[in-house]
């Protein structure tokens, strides 16, 4: 019988096709369709097993009142969005039943407790079935991953090397063939590699061509540092059949494939170098950052140089790659997992949302929805595995709190409320991973019953996510589980459009550098003080972390999790506040304004960066991120852009990189230690500020200033949390410079301008001792010796 006679039926015999969808629409409809599973009573006890454990996630029974009336609700709804965005379906039947339905359940509270199971069933067999049909999955495979996961954090879990530390293997790439109908899958990738892990797997536009990351297990667990170390590596595996081609090679770890528009891939690697900057001795945690590299492998770019870690990459709708960066530069490392967009080739980098909210920990996995601007992603946590509650961002909606400065949630809207975000109030007791929208309403996802894992959780073994319908109006449906692995990355089998291809422009006269346009400095989310008129920025680059994986290891300064830095110097600012400069190419930079007498008024805590021969525009400090540099430039062009763009101007001796033995201590010697060289003669100061040595790390003068100095950090004693406040960077939030012009200090000390820049560079450069990392730099810088810039990017 073919599919069209089950239409007929309904519409001829609509009494027969309710007492055969009572009695089970998943038989029923297997037997019609001429394809009846090898076991369908067990598949459909194993639905309805599923539907008793929902309820129980929710406090309730079955056959609860309760249950049954919202159960009713939810399919309601989804009827009312299939008669609207489905109107080739014939619903006559299914509406008609739901009528009888809704009359009984008017009722409910009369039935016996058998009656009101049976009644549950009914309605959920009748929802399951129109979930079913709807014309986004009906009769549409998903090919999907099975994958085990180290369990600790997100950063442990896309690195082999702590795989060979639990012995942990198993997994593949899998074809469910009717999602639904039946549990049956087919193995893609039985006996086509070793003993190993897989992990985050894509689908190309075409539907032909699967991607995904693969580590064989080593023998015997090496060394980190060891060449015997294995790494995830990129392979792509046709879905039609073959065996699986490896893409990538080497030591570094290639993790989230993401087909490209113009037929390369962007992913995720350790390429970059560096380690992260809070970690213990035990995890060696390498940055990683986003990358692309041709169809055939050949061809690899770094196109991200952040300082620390990034995930998750996924083209957007209009060509931008969306993805999840690690931002901690002068802040909180378990926080700030916001969501940002660049343009293919990496250019032009901008924050999207949750860059400034404690309210949500990370944004993992976000994926454009099909034929709208919104975005979904998961809501999850720094200390735990990925996963968490669904979430819909409105990118056009994004905006900061007029007050606060920090991201409002209006723009968001969370399908899943009774998934609480992770570690921001609570651990969830549920999660869900890797959701994959085929519209707002609708969405193919991996979920599991049991506690997120992680360290933050405490929760040590892996929970299980099998794959799910799921839609807004609650509605969730098991599609398949293995109950010994996680299944995860559901995407249906079957082309999708591609998005446009984003030309790359660059000025191929600018090589290894670029030029930044800011068309107005006052022009940002708070008000600079209209009495201290910006000057100069500063321009810092950050230095990514080398020599040692632990935190505070070697210790840099008062920081907790410091980074290395070093000012490249300053441009100028026109009186419009437009600057218009060249900057390298290739290197993690973050910018300050600078008021005339050479103090920080605000600064970023956050990095840029430029392509080589990329000429990027920014409207202001911290602007909205609705405004955009073309909208700005529709007045007077600005001052800047009426010359040749600036040059760089170095700054003081001592801060390239910044080293405080040599920009602060001469200041000191010249100017303090005559009053505070440790002595106890009358008149003398208690606080010495020599350059003796005081402890492993540091010397007198720079321990004893501690209490004078305040900072950005990641800890209490941070100047503020979240936001970056105009007026109070380093150098106006320290009592230091106060101390310099009380009236104990101002009439005997005559500091220049040129010594009071380096206090202040100092102070609004976060307060550092050392700008290495590597133990013969920070010897040399003990010594007050210039050294050499570091070659890491």
């Amino acid at each position: 019988m073919q599919m069209v006679s089950k239409r007929m039926i309904s519409q001829k015999y609509p009494q027969v096709f309710l007492v055969c969808l009572t009695l089970s629409a998943l038989a029923w409809h297997s037997r019609c369709a001429g394809t009846e599973t090898e076991e369908p009573d067990a598949f459909r006890a194993t639905i309805e097993s599923d539907w008793q454990a929902q309820e129980k996630r929710l406090q309730r029974t079955w056959d609860s009142p309760e249950a049954i009336r919202d159960l009713l609700t939810r399919t309601e709804k989804l009827l009312d969005n299939l008669r609207a965005k489905a109107g080739t379906l014939d619903l006559t039947a299914e509406t008609a039943n739901l009528e009888e339905l809704r009359a009984r359940v008017e009722s409910v509270e009369k039935f016996n407790k058998k009656k009101r199971i049976e009644l549950y069933r009914e309605i959920r067999w009748t929802e399951r079935n129109l979930a079913l049909r709807n014309p986004l999955v009906a009769d549409k495979p998903i090919v999907f991953l099975k994958q085990r996961r180290y369990i600790c954090q997100m950063l442990h879990e896309f690195m082999a090397f702590y795989y060979d530390e639990k012995n942990i293997d198993g997994g593949g790439v899998f074809v469910l063939e009717r999602p639904g109908y039946s549990d049956q899958t087919r193995d893609l990738t039985s006996g086509t590699l070793p003993r190993g892990n897989f992990s985050t797997l894509a689908l190309s536009f075409d539907a032909q061509t699967l991607y995904f990351a693969f580590a064989d297990r080593a023998p015997e667990k090496p060394e980190y540092f060891s060449d015997q170390r294995r790494s995830f590596h990129l392979f792509e595996l046709e879905t039609d059949g073959g065996k699986p081609h490896q893409l990538t090679e080497g030591l570094f770890d290639d993790t989230d494939p993401c087909p490209l528009p113009d037929g390369g891939l962007a992913f995720i690697s350790t390429r970059r170098g560096g380690f992260g900057r809070c970690h213990n001795p035990w995890e060696p945690l390498p940055t990683a950052t986003l990358h692309r590299m041709d169809k055939d492998g050949r061809n690899i770019q770094t196109l991200s140089f952040h300082e620390t870690n990034e995930w998750n990459p996924f083209v957007l709708n209009d060509g931008r790659i969306v993805y999840t960066r690690w931002d901690y530069v002068d802040r909180s490392a378990a926080n700030f997992h916001g969501l940002w967009s660049t343009n293919p080739d990496g250019s032009n980098p901008i924050a999207l949302f949750g860059n400034y909210t404690h309210r949500i920990n990370a944004l993992y996995q976000a994926h454009a929805i099909p034929g709208s601007k919104r975005i979904a992603f998961i809501a999850g946590g720094h200390h735990s595995d990925v996963g968490g509650s669904l979430v819909l961002l409105d990118p056009t909606r994004v905006a900061l709190d007029p007050e606060s400065g920090e991201d409002l949630l209006d723009s968001i809207e969370t399908l899943t409320p009774e998934v609480c975000f992770p570690e921001a109030p609570d651990w969830p007791k549920s999660y869900f991973h890797s959701p994959w929208p085929l519209s707002e309403d609708l969405f193919l996802t991996a979920f599991s019953f049991d506690p997120l894992p992680g360290m933050g959780p405490n929760v040590k073994e892996d929970t299980h996510t099998g794959l799910y319908y799921l839609d807004r109006f609650g509605n969730l449906e098991l599609l398949y589980r293995d109950p010994e692995i996680s299944s995860m990355y559901p995407l249906p089998l079957t082309p999708r459009p591609a998005p446009p291809i984003l030309p790359s422009y660059s000025d191929a006269s600018l090589k290894d550098q670029g030029t930044f346009l800011l068309t107005d400095v006052t022009h940002g989310h708070f008000s600079l003080p209209a009495s201290r008129p910006i000057r100069s920025l500063r321009i810092f680059q950050v230095l990514p972390k080398t020599a040692s994986h632990i935190s505070n290891q070697p210790r840099i300064g008062y920081a907790n999790a410091e980074i290395a830095r070093m000012l490249l110097g300053t441009v100028p600012v026109e009186s419009d506040g437009s600057a218009y400069f060249l900057a390298p190419a290739h290197k993690p930079l973050y910018f300050q304004a600078v008021d005339k007498d050479g103090r920080a008024v605000q600064s970023m805590r956050s990095i840029t960066y430029l392509q080589s021969g990329e000429r990027r525009g920014c409207v202001g400090c911290h602007e909205p991120r609705t405004t955009s540099v073309k909208t700005s430039l529709s007045g007077p062009q600005p001052l800047a852009m009426r010359r040749a763009p600036s040059s760089i101007q170095p700054g003081p001796d001592g801060s390239r990189p910044m080293g405080f033995p040599r920009l602060v201590q001469p200041v000191l010697d010249r100017n303090c230690v005559q009053c505070h060289d440790g002595s106890k003669r009358e008149n003398k100061s208690p606080l010495v500020l020599t350059s003796e040595p005081k402890g492993d790390n540091f010397t007198q003068a720079y321990e004893n200033l501690r209490p004078f100095v305040r900072w950005y950090e990641w800890g209490d004693k941070t100047i503020s949390a979240i936001t970056t406040w105009p007026g109070r960077i380093g150098a106006d939030a320290s009592p230091l410079m106060q101390v310099l012009e009380d009236t104990t200090h101002a009439p005997n000390l005559n500091l220049t301008r040129e010594e009071r820049e380096r206090i202040q560079v100092w102070l609004d450069g976060n307060a550092p001792f050392y700008g290495a990392y590597e133990e013969p730099a920070r010897e040399a810088q003990r010594k007050g010796d210039a050294i050499q810039p570091p070659e890491v990017q």
